[in-house]
């Protein structure tokens, strides 16, 4: 008979291989023979690995918990729970067991760093800044600790860091992705001497970095946005529709449109009501399900009984705790989906986030959104906002009754007005206690509107991306709406 110790390792190779399900099958096996016998502590974390591989969200926590019994001084399970309960917003449990963890190995470099980002994404900027030090001190050489620094402190970036990280970047063997972070750092350092040349020469260097980084994938995921998405969203056939489906119910709200349109401030202002509507943020949970269904321009029926089965699924997994049927979600890229998202959830409504678009071009191409591929060049940029205005005018007319179009000029200018608006539209009671969100001590946000989105509503800056529209010169024959103003 194998021991723990022969099952573990054989397991680990698996686990190293991604054959994460084979890796289960043998460890429950495993268990079903021998019940009796006390398992160590390996064993418990070997199930945890195989079930946070499989996104088995719930079975990862308890197998850590589990794990916690036999060792609780253990700091790398204290962090490693701690990340499941940052992830399902009970940001308090996640809190406690960081700091456990830092209590027991203060250089342990990763729950520095988990620290420092709960702190930022708090708004206790002070925190989050003293975790960041530390975590500088024992790291000096990983640039993006710089750039997350930089964005709660301007005047952190001097000469002296300049030289240090322009230094780091001259490594050849430095990873790609801490390059990127480089270049926007140089990026926003010339911006502030005005040098607007060299700013957009490591602006694009910046974002080339980052594509770079994840070549392979973001090559994949570009064509599934140019090639595949944008010409499938409205040819989308429909199977199995139940009956019974558990999600009819429900009163999504979900919020879409371009990144740095003023989304979060719409999140922000929704989730301030008397309702303590929870918003499961950019969940991207219709993205991660059809994507996977189509990787290719071939087919286009979607099986509704399975999709509801994986929602409710990750619902369970993730410990989204939606009552009152209504929540929010901001996966911007759900503009695509709306036909399904509407086949699933009758009842949602949808609310579309827009600014001036050049503004708005310029505002994703300034910030590291190394997540999202199309991000990384004005080309890029521009094919998929064209994309997206195409899509957007499509579904407006078919769903006019079923999406509100809201301007963050407009919102920003007259919020009382807007915001009233937007809490019509959602069939939720207004108050002028919504506007006053940034003063919120349990405000989490984590997206590039962190450090703004904690002051009072200013009005709308139309100077601020003056100085880059030039760019745009070379595009206006092949979009034309840019020369709508």
């Amino acid at each position: 008979m194998n021991s723990q110790l022969e099952i573990v390792k054989k397991v680990s190779v698996l686990i190293e291989e991604k054959k994460f399900h084979k890796a289960k099958f043998i460890l429950l096996e495993f268990l079903k023979k021998n019940r009796n016998i006390k398992l160590d502590i390996k064993f418990y974390y070997t199930l945890y690995l195989v079930s946070y591989g499989l996104k088995e969200i719930q079975n990862s926590k308890k197998y850590l918990e589990k794990c916690l019994k036999i060792d609780n001084k253990n700091h790398l399970i204290l962090n490693n729970l701690g990340n499941i309960f940052f992830r399902e917003g009970n940001i308090k449990k996640a809190e406690d067991l960081y700091l456990k963890s830092f209590e027991i190995k203060s250089d342990y470099l990763i729950v520095i760093i988990n620290l420092a980002i709960l702190y930022q994404n708090l708004g206790k900027f002070n925190e989050s800044k003293k975790f960041y030090l530390k975590a500088i001190e024992l790291s000096p050489n990983q640039i993006s600790l710089y750039s997350n620094l930089s964005r709660i402190d301007k005047n952190f970036i001097d000469n002296k860091i300049i030289k240090h990280i322009s230094q780091i970047i001259e490594n050849n063997n430095i990873d790609l992705s801490e390059a990127a972070y480089g270049y926007f750092l140089l990026a926003e350092y010339e911006k502030k001497k005005k040098n607007f040349s060299k700013e957009i020469f490591f602006l694009n260097k910046a974002n080339e970095t980052f594509f770079n980084s994840k070549k392979k994938a973001n090559l994949l995921t570009l064509n599934y946005w140019q090639n595949i998405i944008s010409k499938k969203y409205n040819k989308f056939t429909f199977n199995n529709r139940k009956k019974n489906n558990k999600l009819k119910n429900l009163e999504p709200i979900f919020i879409m449109g371009l990144p740095r349109s003023g989304s979060t401030m719409i999140e922000v202002l929704l989730s301030s009501s008397n309702k303590k509507i929870i918003s499961i943020g950019e969940s991207n949970i219709f993205n991660g399900i059809i994507a996977k269904g189509f990787s290719s321009t071939e087919g286009d029926l979607i099986n509704l009984e399975d999709i509801n089965e994986k929602i409710l699924n990750i619902f369970t997994q993730r410990n989204y705790d939606i009552k009152k049927n209504i929540f929010v979600d901001k996966s911007l890229e759900n503009f695509f989906y709306i036909d399904i998202i509407l086949e699933v959830f009758p009842k949602a409504k949808f609310i579309n986030s827009f600014r001036n678009l050049e503004d708005n071009i310029f505002a994703i191409f300034n910030v590291s959104l190394n997540k999202l591929s199309w991000t990384h060049s004005l080309d890029t940029i521009m094919e998929y906002v064209d994309n997206y205005l195409k899509i957007i005018e499509y579904f407006n007319k078919k769903y006019s009754n079923k999406i509100l179009r809201i301007n963050l000029e407009d919102l920003t200018n007259n919020p009382n007005q807007i915001s009233k608006k937007i809490y019509s539209f959602c069939n939720l009671k207004w108050s002028q206690k919504i506007l006053e969100f940034y003063s919120k001590k349990d405000l989490l946000v984590s997206t590039a509107s962190n450090i703004q989105i904690r002051e009072n509503i200013k009005k709308y800056d139309f100077e601020r991306y003056k100085p880059y529209k030039k760019l745009l010169s070379n595009y206006k024959k092949k979009y034309k709406w840019l020369n709508n103003k």
